[in-house]
């Protein structure tokens, strides 16, 4: 490692292994504090409910997501009405199926706009939230790894490629 440290911004094919471990070990770093703040924030009880009124949505085979879900550990979900906005009426929960925060149309009848009211649980706070950030943002720098080692490797073969054309022109001098 001191050999790494040393070089003036130099790498060669020997420092291949140390670059690709060094690398490797910080996103296993990455991926154990995401796993264990994932289970950290599906630890906090479900402390606040809240209560949906009206919300507009499309009522179709491929569902809608319920915006109320998005919420910090989100569940309990539990339909109050479901009304046609066109004509009033209230559609029956033949008319609909849940599931993981969507609503699917389950009728022949496709209902273009529907109004929704409906309440949930979720998990108030500040811990709940800091959480639920630290994974997104963990989740959206992972592809970061496959660009780091892709640009080590390049500096490698480049500098081995360099050195090759170097000692080359150096022995038919």
């Amino acid at each position: 490692m001191r050999k790494l440290l040393n070089k003036k911004g130099q790498i060669s094919l020997g420092d291949g292994p140390q670059i690709v471990m060094i690398v490797g070990f910080i996103f296993l770093i990455m991926a154990t504090i995401a796993y264990v703040g994932g289970k950290y924030r599906e630890a906090f009880q479900a402390e606040d409910v809240i209560y949906t009124y009206n919300e507009t949505g499309s009522l179709t085979s491929s569902g809608y997501a319920l915006q109320g879900m998005l919420a910090c550990n989100s569940g309990g979900l539990s339909i109050v009405t479901v009304l046609n906005s066109s004509d009033g009426t209230v559609l029956t929960s033949t008319n609909y199926t849940t599931s993981g925060g969507y609503i699917y149309n389950a009728s022949v009848d496709e209902y273009a706009i529907v109004n929704i009211t409906y309440t949930n649980t979720h998990s108030a706070g500040a811990a709940c939230n800091v959480t639920q950030d630290l994974e997104s943002e963990l989740s959206d720098n992972t592809s970061i790894a496959g660009i780091v080692l892709t640009i080590s490797l390049v500096g490698i073969v480049l500098s081995i490629l360099i050195g090759i054309f170097i000692s080359s022109r150096e022995k038919g001098m």
